[in-house]
């Protein structure tokens, strides 16, 4: 590996930009970036694309750097009369685009679908059907956030959510604007104007009227100067856009990775206009026989050479329907979202599209046992104080009553801070709010299951068993002790890093060794998600009322989780009983 050139460097078969950031601009930039890196592709170092590539590469390199110098000098910029307009044209064409490809797109709705077979499997749950149930969805999220959008508007209020677009919006522009200035509220007024606009032609979309989304339009004089689009846009190279722009979480980013790098590894990088559809449903095939978890030795084999490589081993299990599907759905994605932003032609087929496969339906996920539920509440750390190392603290005691009572990730309830125990102004009720805004002490950023979604934010009132137990105590100790999080023992672990992972890895082996749970079968931690639902399901909890307290997220438009006070399901918690539990030994 070297540079050939500056900022170009060959690795492994294909060129990379890479650029290091100046360290007086990396707080100025999203993320706080040590280098900039876009990958270019294969082939010789002179031919047209690669060249092309890098100069895209190094124009979006120096507008970034332009645009943290002036982020880090305090430069701002004012917008002309002919810019806002332009910048709201854009937004314009971007927000209806989303919602036209999200009506006729399928991806979002396979995580819901597949929510929706587990549900369907437990006892006395009633689901509605998918195509009424995914309207009412939809339907009602725009209702309450044109409620919203009119609220503000008539009150003169310019919201924390609508400052951040603004501030991203302005950004994706190269222009960084004051906050405080007349540029920035002229921006944020036009923006929710906006809001007020496209949300009313969303919801006579909902009625069948035909709402054209109009074509962005083409740079202004003012902005002439910006560096013109290449064509021949790679899918990598989109896909890196893609990311960087969307702020997506780790997970998201890893597995749009790995889609990637199994598609290069049959076809190599592509220019988007040449990949074919018969080139993607052989790839889809080449998927359906991958093993599921190949050999450590096998694992670097390109995807070609991995299948011939276990063709004669049918006991080896190979990847599930709904695996090779969110490989083709991150592609698929990435193919709309560059059409969307006019950075290929709209005429252009996209061959990932309409090529899923047949999945197995997953059984539903009981979770523990009534039995298994009771040992695991009945061991020292419950009935007898005992808290293992491993178990960090008073973790090992709350975090598993948290799970059960809440049926929440495990990382969403381990990366709580203790302001996130709040005591609400209106009626005193205690709160509980789940959300990836601030920081972690240890983690740093947090995550939820769609990140930067307002509307997957929610916040939960204490429930009367834990304020019974003393949690309120428990968290006013750390707040005197100057604690942020409120388990201060946890530490990350893995390339995710998550704080749920090495206190799971204790947990487990903690359940197996006091003869808890068998020694295989149970997701020691997850499975107190599935025992939430059965029990929620069992006691009367309407679907939707579930959705909206697990955090339940099926795309755009489509999720269960409006705005707390609005639709507030909380309530719902202390009604969910856990047939045969019986929690009267616990004690901290």
């Amino acid at each position: 590996m070297g540079a050939l050139v500056r900022n170009l460097y060959h690795v492994d078969g294909r060129w990379k930009f890479r650029k290091v950031v100046p360290v007086r601009l990396r707080s100025h930039i999203d993320g706080s970036i040590t280098e900039f890196v876009r990958w270019l592709g294969q082939g010789p170092e002179t031919s047209p694309e690669v060249m092309s590539a890098y100069a895209k590469a190094s124009a979006e390199c120096e507008e970034l750097f332009a645009l943290a110098s002036k982020r880090s000098n305090g430069s701002f910029d004012e917008l002309s009369d002919q810019q806002l307009p332009h910048i709201i044209a854009i937004a314009r064409s971007h927000l209806l685009a989303e919602d036209e490809e999200d009506r006729f797109d399928d991806e979002a709705d396979v995580l819901f679908d597949s929510v929706r077979k587990q549900v369907e499997a437990m006892p006395g749950a009633f689901v509605k059907p998918d195509e009424v149930l995914r309207f009412d969805k939809r339907q009602e999220t725009l209702e309450e956030a044109l409620k919203v959008w009119k609220h503000e508007y008539s009150r003169g209020i310019i919201s924390p959510f609508i400052r951040e677009e603004v501030t991203d919006l302005a950004a994706s522009h190269g222009y960084y604007l004051d906050p405080a200035g007349l540029s920035f509220r002229r921006l944020a007024k036009a923006y929710l104007v906006l809001q007020i606009e496209v949300t009313k032609a969303m919801l006579k979309r909902q009625r069948g009227k035909a709402i054209a989304t109009p074509e962005a339009p083409a740079e202004p004089v003012a902005a002439a100067t910006r560096e013109p689009s290449v064509k021949g846009s790679r899918l990598r190279e989109m896909g890196e856009k893609k990311l960087a722009m969307k702020k997506k979480s780790h997970a998201t980013t890893e597995a749009t990775e790995t889609a990637l790098r199994l598609f290069e590894s049959v076809y190599g990088d592509r220019e988007m206009s040449g990949i074919t559809r018969r080139e993607v449903a052989e790839w889809i095939f080449l998927l359906q026989q991958k093993p599921r978890l190949p050999e450590k030795a096998h694992r670097t084999l390109p995807l070609r050479d991995l299948v011939a490589a276990y063709k004669d081993r049918p006991d080896v299990p190979r990847l599930t329907g709904k695996s090779v599907n969110g490989h083709v759905s991150h592609l698929n994605s990435i193919w709309a979202w560059s059409r969307q932003r006019g950075f290929i032609d709209r005429s252009l087929d996209n061959p990932f599209s309409e090529q899923r496969v047949d999945e197995t339906a997953r059984q539903a996920d009981p979770g523990f046992t009534s039995t298994q539920l009771q040992a695991i509440f009945d061991l020292p750390v419950f009935t007898q104080g005992e808290r293992p190392k491993g178990g960090r603290g008073e973790a090992a005691f709350w975090i598993p009553l948290l799970l059960l009572i809440y049926g929440t990730r495990p990382e969403e309830m381990c990366q709580l801070l203790v302001s996130d125990i709040h005591q609400s102004e209106e009626d005193g009720l205690w709160c509980l709010k789940i959300t990836d805004e601030g920081l972690h002490p240890v983690k740093g950023a947090r995550h939820l299951k769609a990140d930067g979604n307002p509307l997957i934010r929610r916040t939960l009132p204490v429930a009367k068993r834990m304020l019974d137990l003393g949690f309120i105590e428990y968290v006013d100790q750390l707040r005197r002790s100057g604690e942020e999080a409120l388990f201060p023992l946890l530490t990350t672990k893995g390339r995710r890093n998550y704080l749920h992972a090495g206190f799971a890895t204790w947990w487990g082996q903690y359940l197996r060794d006091h003869n808890a749970i068998p020694d295989s079968g149970n997701k020691p931690l997850r499975d107190f998600r599935g025992t939430w639902t059965t029990a929620a399901s069992a006691s009367g909890v309407r679907e939707e009322e579930r959705d909206w307290i697990q955090g339940h997220y099926y795309g755009k438009g489509k999720t269960s989780n409006r705005s707390y006070g609005v639709r507030d399901y909380g309530e719902m918690i202390n009604q969910v009983e856990f047939k045969g539990l019986d929690l009267s030994k616990l004690r901290t």
